[in-house]
């Protein structure tokens, strides 16, 4: 059994408060789940309402299924124009 971990260092420009954030993040954070069946958390940041820091994580017998679900999670954020990308990792274990 594989792990794959994602880490992703997210910008949110548009958000004046934290809810604007926590309503931003929930939506997407449910978006990805429903569609790619992965878990989402964010793990750092989260008392700064322009940026959050979000770990995705997904199981699999497949080094390559993992790389190709993570990539198309990536692929999936960058759409979002709520959201930009400044950077992000993955890793498989």
């Amino acid at each position: 059994m594989q792990i794959g971990i994602c880490t992703v260092r997210l910008g949110i420009p548009d958000t004046f408060s934290l809810k604007d954030k926590r309503q931003v993040c929930s939506s997407l954070f449910l978006k990805i789940r429903q569609n790619f069946n992965v878990a989402v958390a964010e793990v750092e940041d989260q008392d700064s309402f322009r940026k959050s820091t979000v770990v995705i994580v997904s199981v699999n017998t497949h080094t390559k299924d993992l790389n190709r679900t993570l990539s198309k999670v990536i692929e999936f954020i960058e759409k979002d124009f709520r959201v930009l990308i400044e950077n992000y990792s993955i890793e498989i274990i």
